[in-house]
């Protein structure tokens, strides 16, 4: 499907979804399940959950300290996100126009699994679900310390639920002073990241200890008209014995190899990732004939690249902070990202057949134990990226509010004779000015993209 089908895919749907919604209103089922819109949103309101939000807001020492903690966890992370956004504009100019249509599209910024590529169904509904619900109660429950009444709880969504909401009585929240209010704002952003560095140690202390990889050199590329080609060796494969000599790593091939030469006819052992075995003869190639290097002449060649890469990710996996931010953001975070992009991606099948579960674990059959650590991996991924995204300041993200709020109190201290009318001026235009700034930087590499197409 092109970029343009794609594009059109989705304005189809939205229509279809906004059509039927139009006709449940008409038809008196939105004052029967207490519906509404609430802006392109459908939003669904409850009092259920109530009770149990004030009763975890007993400890309030705890939670006015978390709230404080938030303030300074959400403004570093609004910081690093904004730093990283214009990064990735600045990266943007330097692309040529004929190549901004390989962008990614509209179908990765929306977060509905079937739309979207890289979101698996199942796990992105757990973690959606765990990210909402641990971010609005966040946010009740800095309420509740506050004294903040709580009207209603409810769900937002947009052809796909999309959101919670805990809904705070607007007058008392208006009149609290603004360092309170705050806490109550970066609450929910926190709790996230709070969630997804859980999951994050579960992953990478409890699980993936136990996780060790496979004997053998992996095939990370065949080399065109090579005897690897020849006889039917493909990516991914993993030898395990040439010329009658073990291979249990990279080393050892390149060891074996270096004892070979051209015309030589070895016996090599390999198998794929779904531990398929084959045992064939190869008869190797002059290296000389594929380098035209002077010092490869008289060499044995296989035809093969091998490849550290699933033995580095799963490094990367067991302690995702060492090399941080790059390993971080780009293997651990990247990973849906590569798989897409690349078809690669070390938690799915069958690349996680190179590696063998052991220790106590081992009891678990091998689909049981991804199925749980995939699960702490969506809900990482799902629960980092609402934290991060709601941090920005843009109206209505709750960075949005905490960035009005941290203007407003550091004008009150730099001008304090400024009228309370003229200062919540300032504060909307420049908090207007800001957040219209952010969403262009948001949306950037869609403008590029369409306007490519335009062009095109």
């Amino acid at each position: 499907m092109s970029d343009l089908e794609t594009l059109l895919l989705v304005v189809f749907i939205i229509a279809a979804y906004f059509a039927l919604l139009f006709l449940f209103k008409k038809r008196g089922l939105f004052d029967k399940y207490n519906l509404s819109f609430y802006g392109p949103l459908l939003m669904w309101r409850t009092e259920k959950g109530k009770r149990l939000i004030k009763r975890i807001a007993r400890r309030k020492g705890f939670w006015s300290w978390f709230g404080s903690i938030g303030i300074i966890i959400c403004f570093v992370t609004m910081i690093l996100m904004l730093w990283l956004l214009i990064w990735n504009v600045s990266l943007l100019q330097h692309i040529p126009k004929e190549q901004w249509h390989n962008l990614p599209g509209a179908e990765l910024v929306i977060a509905i699994p079937g739309i979207n590529p890289i979101l698996p169904l199942g796990y992105t509904i757990l973690g959606l679900a765990v990210a909402i619900v641990f971010h609005e109660f966040s946010h009740g429950i800095l309420g509740v310390v506050e004294k903040i009444k709580i009207k209603s709880l409810g769900i937002l969504s947009f052809i796909f639920p999309v959101g919670a909401f805990v809904e705070p009585d607007e007058e008392e929240m208006k009149k609290l002073k603004p360092m309170k209010r705050m806490k109550i704002f970066a609450a929910g952003p926190t709790m996230n990241l709070v969630v997804a560095f859980v999951c994050i140690l579960f992953i990478s202390m409890v699980f993936m200890p136990f996780v060790h990889p496979s004997e053998g050199a992996v095939v990370g590329y065949i080399i065109k008209d090579s005897p690897a080609e020849n006889i039917g060796l493909q990516s991914w494969s993993i030898i395990t014995e040439i010329n009658n000599s073990a291979v249990k790593n990279e080393n050892d091939f390149f060891k074996a190899m270096s004892e070979t030469k051209p015309g030589q006819a070895v016996p090599i052992v390999y198998h794929n990732l779904e531990d398929v075995v084959y045992k064939k003869n190869v008869t190797l190639a002059d290296k000389y004939n594929f380098t035209n290097m002077s010092k490869d002449k008289g060499v044995g060649f296989l035809g093969v690249g091998v490849t550290t890469i699933l033995k580095d990710d799963l490094s990367v996996f067991k302690n995702p902070f060492n090399g941080f931010p790059d390993n971080f953001l780009y293997r651990f975070y990247g990973a849906p990202f590569i798989g897409f992009f690349t078809g690669y991606n070390p938690l799915v099948e069958p690349y996680i057949h190179y590696y063998k579960i052991g220790g106590i674990l081992s009891f678990l059959p091998s689909n049981v134990f991804w199925m749980i650590v995939n699960s702490f991996y969506w809900i990482f991924w799902l629960n980092f990226a609402v934290g991060v995204f709601n941090a920005l300041p843009i109206v209505p993200l709750d960075g949005g509010f905490l960035f009005q709020d941290g203007v407003d109190i550091l004008l009150r201290r730099l001008k304090s004779e400024m009228s309370q009318n003229k200062r919540e001026k300032f504060v909307k235009n420049i908090s207007l000015s800001i957040s219209l700034f952010v969403l262009f930087l948001v949306l950037a590499p869609l403008l590029f993209k369409y306007i490519g197409l335009l062009f095109s």
